[in-house]
């Protein structure tokens, strides 16, 4: 699945802007043989088929972005955070400075790097920092104010991560695997099913704009109505320095993870043991957790009335650009998913 993975995740999509990776998937679900929908904000649709329940399975396009705020005098641009956005950041956030981006210009990418006051300069001309704000970092192009323009950046114009996707070992790195890789899980699962396999009538999502309030799913939702629906995401791995196991006890290589609540909803605790026994049955090990400070797709489907679960495989280091998972979760997600829809609910 790697070559699948790399070609999805290297996409540009950015919140707002992910044509490119919609066009993808509906061309990758239409090449298996499925019919395929596009509704007005841009989530596809694939209709599987099948007979049973109606389930849904989504996965979202959006990645993580920038927009540029301002553009300085001397032709750096300055960020806002394509989430929430204060004057301040934390030095958690830190580690974006030095990373290459592309910066989504009217007229084409232009290439970027985040910059900050280093080395010799910082020292005798400015005091050392207690706090990180957006002010103090910026991307610099090498082009002037006046370049940027007539290229067509303005603010609003959204900047990205440039970040290759490569295997280490087992492991995926890069960006976007949140949530393209779960993507790339249902594309792998529906070029492994028929319609005859099924004891389910299966419709598969991939859904827009997740990572600023579940847009997409919500529109969804108030469009049309499932019996269940399953959520693919990723999930939060603490098995890194620091990170206690009582904090977050999943890590990589040891199963995908069925999540029991996190910020937003309590998932369907019926369809959350029933994935359970598939799982048993099925001889697939499974991680189980909460999380805090993560909300998915699946909280606009719960309030619509429609019983959630919520599936993930383990990654480290989530919303960066060298977000880290293990092919050998990501594989057996698809099982899973393939022993649920030949299950049935």
């Amino acid at each position: 699945m790697f070559n699948l993975i790399k070609t999805l995740t290297e996409l540009t999509g950015p919140v707002g802007q992910e044509s490119l990776v919609l066009d993808t998937v509906e061309r990758l679900w239409q090449e298996a043989g499925v019919a395929t929908e596009r509704t007005r904000i841009g989530n596809v649709l694939a209709r599987v088929g099948g007979q049973g329940p109606k389930i849904l399975m989504a996965a979202h396009a959006d990645e993580l972005c920038y927009l540029v705020r301002a553009i300085d005098p001397g032709g750096f641009l300055w960020l806002a955070n394509g989430q929430g956005w204060q004057r301040t950041t934390s030095f958690r956030n830190a580690f974006t400075i030095g990373q290459r981006v592309r910066v989504l210009a009217r007229s084409g990418e232009l290439p970027g790097v985040i910059a900050a006051a280093t080395g010799h300069l910082p020292s005798i001309a400015l005091p050392e920092p207690h706090e990180l704000t957006w002010n103090d970092f910026w991307v610099d192009t090498g082009l002037s104010r006046d370049e940027l323009l007539s290229r067509g950046v303005t603010p609003g114009t959204r900047i990205i991560w440039d970040a290759t996707t490569e295997q280490f070992g087992r492991h995926v790195v890069g960006k976007a695997l949140d949530d393209r890789v779960c993507l790339a899980i249902l594309t792998e699962l529906l070029n492994r099913l028929s319609p005859a396999d099924l004891a389910c009538n299966l419709t598969l999502a991939c859904t827009v704009q997740e990572e600023v309030g579940i847009i997409g799913a919500q529109a969804l939702a108030a469009r049309e109505a499932f019996d269940a629906a399953i959520v693919v995401e990723i999930g939060m791995a603490g098995d890194i320095p620091g990170i206690a196991e009582r904090d977050m006890p999943l890590r990589l290589g040891a199963g995908p993870v069925l999540i029991h609540k996190d910020s937003l909803v309590h998932y369907d605790h019926t369809l959350t043991t029933r994935l359970e026994q598939i799982a048993a049955k099925a001889n697939i090990p499974l991680q189980h957790a909460v999380f805090g400070s993560f909300g998915s797709d699946g909280a606009a489907f719960m309030q619509a009335d429609m019983p959630t679960a919520l599936v993930a495989f383990a990654t480290r280091y989530t919303h960066t650009p060298f977000e880290t998972a293990h092919l050998d979760d990501i594989e057996a997600l698809v099982t899973w998913l393939s022993a649920l829809v030949r299950e049935g609910l």
